[in-house]
């Protein structure tokens, strides 16, 4: 717990600053699958997967910071 959450907790009605779920990456290692879910308002491409199951290891790398760059303008 930071010092910040620390003090929103001890002050009267003022709730701590939750982070926001941006997005999900969801990997099923059994059946050799993965995708990418945004949840961000307004997405043009909400849900992302591999071409091939050959790729998922290079997706699973490089797929937050490149759907915010490409879909949302965002260099992380």
């Amino acid at each position: 717990m930071t010092a910040t959450s620390a003090r929103a907790r001890d002050t009267p009605g003022r709730a701590p600053v939750r982070p926001q779920i941006e997005g999900l990456l969801v990997i099923d290692a059994k059946n050799i699958r993965a995708h990418y879910e945004c949840y961000r308002p307004g997405c043009p491409k909400p849900r992302e997967v591999p071409i091939q199951p050959s790729a998922i290891r290079a997706f699973i790398g490089r797929i937050r910071a490149r759907h915010l760059s490409q879909y949302h303008g965002e260099n992380r």
